[in-house]
């Protein structure tokens, strides 16, 4: 067994974590007191025992076995949401695309379809996406989350504008002005800059 003082360091730098289930807690404890117990027998100091014993534990860190855990006890439901979403926004985007061809074709119910399919597309998939895709941006700089927030947002409005356009509806045409200016002003600068940045990154 390793000093009670190193094990009480252990304790304080895994209660520093994001981990908030106890029972992993505890079995991290014993993990890292295991692994520090056998470098240390072998002459390591504690510091390096303990490092070791980090990197092989958890090399990005405590809180991604936090998030690890979270994604498997709650894969199958995240399987179910993200299947759900596709389908959904699938559907919706093929609406809305049968609404046009109608529209140009001069068939009935082609302002329903259009509508529909813009609103399922607009106000249901685009959120839920951005939604999911914040999660895995929520790390990233600030100019990778707004080329994300604004691009979705601006898409939304370009295809709600555009279907206001189509059924000639009252407002489409300042709609689509503000949807142009957005994605042009607002979200291409942040993506060339992204771009960019990713280009340099890579010499």
């Amino acid at each position: 067994m390793i000093a009670e003082e190193y094990e009480d360091r252990i304790i304080q730098e895994i209660d520093q974590s994001s981990i908030k289930n106890q029972a992993m807690k505890d079995d991290l404890i014993d993990h890292f007191c295991c692994l520090v117990e056998i470098e240390m027998d072998r002459g390591q100091s504690f510091e390096k025992a303990f490092e070791k014993a980090y990197l092989q534990t958890a090399p990005n860190g405590l809180d991604e076995i936090q998030q690890e855990t979270i994604f498997l006890f709650n894969y199958s439901k995240i399987m179910f949401m993200k299947r759900l979403m596709y389908v959904v926004g699938y559907l919706f985007t093929v609406t809305w695309i049968t609404g046009i061809a109608f529209k140009l074709l001069h068939l009935a119910g082609a302002g329903v379809l259009m509508g529909l399919g813009a609103i399922g597309v607009s106000c249901v998939f685009i959120p839920l996406f951005l939604i999911n895709r914040y999660k895995l941006i929520a790390r990233e700089v600030l100019s990778e989350k707004l080329k994300w927030i604004i691009g979705t947002i601006s898409i939304a409005l370009i295809i709600a504008s555009v279907t206001l356009k189509m059924l000639h509806l009252p407002g489409a045409g300042v709609m689509l002005g503000i949807s142009f200016l957005l994605f042009g002003i607002g979200f291409l600068p942040f993506l060339f800059f992204r771009m960019y940045k990713k280009s340099i990154d890579e010499l």
